[in-house]
Protein backbone atom coordinates (compact mmCIF):
# COMPACT_ATOMS: atom_id res chain seq x y z
CA UNK A 1 0.00 0.00 0.00
CA UNK A 2 3.03 2.58 0.98
CA UNK A 3 4.58 1.61 -2.38
CA UNK A 4 1.22 2.72 -4.33
CA UNK A 5 0.94 5.92 -2.81
CA UNK A 6 4.72 7.14 -3.69
CA UNK A 7 3.86 5.65 -7.01
CA UNK A 8 1.11 7.60 -7.29
CA UNK A 9 2.62 10.78 -6.18
CA UNK A 10 5.89 10.18 -8.28
CA UNK A 11 3.01 9.78 -11.00
CA UNK A 12 1.59 13.12 -10.23
CA UNK A 13 4.52 15.04 -9.59
CA UNK A 14 6.24 14.54 -13.46
CA UNK A 15 2.73 15.09 -14.70
CA UNK A 16 2.91 19.00 -12.63
CA UNK A 17 6.61 18.88 -14.54
CA UNK A 18 5.19 17.80 -18.00
CA UNK A 19 2.26 20.50 -17.59
CA UNK A 20 4.33 23.35 -16.46
CA UNK A 21 6.85 22.61 -19.46
CA UNK A 22 3.97 22.58 -21.96
CA UNK A 23 2.55 25.98 -20.24
CA UNK A 24 5.62 27.79 -21.08
CA UNK A 25 4.22 28.49 -24.98
CA UNK A 26 4.46 31.94 -25.79
CA UNK A 27 0.65 33.09 -25.61
CA UNK A 28 1.05 36.57 -25.48
CA UNK A 29 3.00 39.78 -27.04
CA UNK A 30 5.15 41.37 -24.60
CA UNK A 31 5.05 44.58 -25.96
CA UNK A 32 1.10 45.30 -26.50
CA UNK A 33 -0.30 42.53 -24.21
CA UNK A 34 -2.35 41.38 -26.76
CA UNK A 35 -2.70 38.03 -27.42
CA UNK A 36 -3.20 37.60 -31.17
CA UNK A 37 0.42 36.38 -32.17
CA UNK A 38 1.29 34.11 -34.86
CA UNK A 39 4.14 31.63 -34.90
CA UNK A 40 6.78 31.94 -38.40
CA UNK A 41 9.68 30.67 -39.46
CA UNK A 42 12.47 31.48 -41.93
CA UNK A 43 14.79 28.57 -43.51
CA UNK A 44 18.39 29.65 -43.98
CA UNK A 45 19.23 28.23 -47.78
CA UNK A 46 22.93 28.82 -46.77
CA UNK A 47 23.01 27.85 -43.50
CA UNK A 48 20.27 25.37 -43.44
CA UNK A 49 19.36 26.58 -40.18
CA UNK A 50 15.57 27.70 -39.60
CA UNK A 51 14.60 30.45 -36.95
CA UNK A 52 11.87 30.78 -35.18
CA UNK A 53 10.09 33.95 -33.95
CA UNK A 54 6.71 35.16 -33.43
CA UNK A 55 4.64 38.13 -34.83
CA UNK A 56 2.35 40.03 -33.37
CA UNK A 57 -0.94 40.89 -35.26
CA UNK A 58 -2.17 43.70 -33.43
CA UNK A 59 -2.17 46.56 -36.16
CA UNK A 60 -0.77 49.21 -33.60
CA UNK A 61 2.08 46.91 -32.75
CA UNK A 62 3.62 44.27 -35.64
CA UNK A 63 6.28 43.51 -33.78
CA UNK A 64 8.81 40.66 -34.35
CA UNK A 65 10.17 39.01 -31.32
CA UNK A 66 11.60 35.26 -30.01
CA UNK A 67 14.56 34.22 -29.00
CA UNK A 68 15.22 34.15 -33.30
CA UNK A 69 15.07 37.35 -33.74
CA UNK A 70 18.06 38.46 -30.78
Amino acid sequence: MKKAIVLLLLLAIAGFVLFSCVKEVVTYCPFCGQSNIKEKSEYDTHTGLTTLYYECKNSNCGRKFGAGKI
